[in-house]
Order: C-alpha cells, then sequence, then structure tokens
C-alpha cells in the first residue's frame, strides 16, 4: 500500500499521512504537483490510499487499485487524545476488528486479517461511524468517520 495525500495538503494532513505510513508499515509520498496516474507509477503495491484535505484538517481517504479505480471513499474527522504523541511503530502487521460492512470492505480490499485485539498488537477497531488506530491497547487517534461510499468499481 503506498500512502500520500492531496495536492496542497495542510500540516495536519501530512502528519495523518505519516501516522497511517508507520501504522501500516507502508510507504508515504510527498505529492507535490504529481497526477493520480504519476502517483500510481511509483506504487510496487496494488493499493494507494489518498488523504484529503478539508480546511486545513484531513477530511476524507480515498483507495485506489492498481488501475487507479476509486474502490471506496472515507469522509472523516480526526480525533487525538489528550496528551497524544506518535512515535514510529514496530513493524508488525496490524488487525482489524469489526463485522460490519466498512471493517469487512477493509478487510477485503487490503488484506487485514480480522481479529480480536488482543492488548499487544497494532489494532483497527472499525464500526460504521469511527475507526479507532489502537497500539498495545492503548488509543492513538480516532477517525470519525461522517460517510462512506462503496463505488461501483469494487464490486
Amino acid at each position: 500500500m503506498l500512502i500520500t495525500s492531496s495536492r496542497k495538503p495542510s500540516v495536519n494532513t501530512r502528519t495523518l499521512c505519516k501516522y497511517l505510513a508507520s501504522f501500516f508499515n507502508c510507504e508515504y509520498l510527498t505529492r507535490g504537483k504529481m497526477g493520480l496516474a504519476d502517483v500510481m507509477s511509483y506504487s510496487d503495491d496494488t493499493h494507494v490510499v489518498v488523504v484529503g484535505d478539508y480546511h486545513g484538517s484531513p477530511g476524507s481517504l480515498m483507495f485506489y487499485d492498481e488501475e487507479g479505480a476509486e474502490l471506496l471513499s472515507i469522509r472523516l474527522s480526526m480525533f487525538y487524545p489528550d496528551g497524544y504523541k506518535f512515535s514510529n511503530l514496530k513493524s508488525m502487521e496490524p488487525f482489524l476488528m469489526g463485522n460490519g460492512e466498512l471493517g469487512n470492505m477493509l478487510s477485503l480490499y487490503f488484506g487485514i486479517p480480522q481479529d480480536e485485539c488482543d492488548g499487544m498488537a497494532k489494532c483497527i477497531r472499525v464500526e460504521d461511524d469511527r475507526m479507532e488506530f489502537l497500539y498495545s491497547g492503548k488509543l492513538l487517534f480516532r477517525l470519525n468517520v461522517k460517510s462512506y461510499r462503496v463505488s461501483e468499481a469494487a464490486d
């Protein structure tokens, strides 16, 4: 998976991109003036995630397949717990916990295994209105899901 941002991201959006890249053990690409086709050519993997900006904060996640077709779009807002400070995470694979439609789509499209969070692993707890990113049982950050849309190309 490759993570990048919208063309003129805010500091908060670039920060979220780096957090997601560390969480998923994948590459973050500074986009600059590159179009989506150029970004896709940098990806050795099959999926690209674009973090969009809305009024100076992260506002969306758009998931694309290897041909540049949009699979999933999520509108969101961010929440960081008090006293939160990010550091690079160990390179273990994350798990996904959640049986709703959004959780099942993320697991299916990106090969994230679904399991219970055991408190020692990286885990994404997904409900249809939130995605909580946990590490060793502690909340790193939360994406509040305002809405999501599955593309017809994903079917």
